[in-house]
């Protein structure tokens, strides 16, 4: 118990769903797959794609361009529910400039990349060349179900929050979160209205999170010190356990829908799997 609450003390601040939470997201969409050639190939890759699909936090420090992929700022574009916010890229930038693009984050184009690159890669038939894909869409979809990355305020600063960030998608799920016993099957389906779609809708749906999550924190430093368990454990049991569960669940069943639609509009082809298909990525 010590430990664990010293680690709970513990509020590094990070720009995605921590390692663990990436990581179930992925486990999640393979135990979501309907059985049949995919759901054999990516149960075999498992875990090379659960490691796969943290590539892009660690490319962040050395790959140009890679940061602003990882989050949407809504407000810099249009208010909530932004509907006529364009989806295509280029009349995005058309209307609102590379600029304010790159402050604001490029993550609905990175889903949409990203699920391209599958597609081709389940054409090649290449492994590597798979998990490559299939991780990096994982960890895109994650973090397009992580309220935070859809927000200017996405470290609570307006709330004078700083480090909900990380207490939200790190501290608690790394404490508390059991990946067996959380999980919810969520069917995979065919994504007819296309992975650009998905994500917007995504996106309009965690942005009201921000404000509940907000709400619900100062509502617990009213009642305990950070220096108390009683603090986390009442998060956990409340509106932040509740959202960040769900929210897992909800990443789990759409990125299982993309790689079987990814899948399906390659051809249905049949999948090698060769051990550790990742291995020197």
């Amino acid at each position: 118990m010590k430990r664990l609450f010293a680690f709970l003390l513990t509020l590094s601040f990070a720009l995605a769903w921590g390692p663990k939470g990436h990581e179930i997201i992925t486990q999640y969409a393979i135990w979501n797959l309907p059985e049949g050639t995919l759901k054999a190939a990516f149960s075999a890759w498992a875990p090379d794609l659960r490691q796969a699909a943290n590539d892009p936090d660690r490319r962040k420090a050395t790959t140009p361009g890679e940061a602003h992929r990882h989050y949407w700022s809504s407000e810099l574009f249009e208010p909530w529910p932004f509907p006529h916010f364009p989806m295509g890229l280029a009349a995005a930038r058309a209307r609102f400039g590379e600029a304010a693009l790159e402050k604001g984050g490029v993550l609905p184009w990175a889903i949409e990349t990203s699920y391209r690159r599958l597609v081709a890669a389940f054409r090649t038939g290449d492994p590597k060349a798979i998990v490559r894909a299939a991780g990096d869409l994982a960890h895109y979809v994650g973090d397009a179900h992580q309220p935070f990355h859809t927000t200017l305020d996405f470290d609570g600063q307006s709330w004078l929050n700083g480090g909900i960030h990380a207490l939200f998608e790190s501290t608690l799920i790394e404490a508390y979160f059991d990946e067996r016993a959380e999980y919810r099957p969520r069917p995979a389906r065919v994504v007819a209205e296309g992975p650009l779609a998905l994500a917007f809708g995504v996106i309009r749906q965690d942005y009201p999170l921000v404000r509940a999550l907000n709400e619900e924190l100062w509502k617990a430093k009213r009642l305990y010190s950070a220096f108390d368990r009683r603090f986390y454990r009442k998060l956990w049991n409340g509106l932040f356990g509740e959202t960040e569960r769900v929210q897992i669940r909800r990443a789990g069943g759409r990125l299982s829908s993309l790689y079987l639609t990814a899948w399906i509009e390659a051809g249905r082809p049949v999948l090698r799997t060769p051990p550790s298909p990742a291995g020197g990525r």
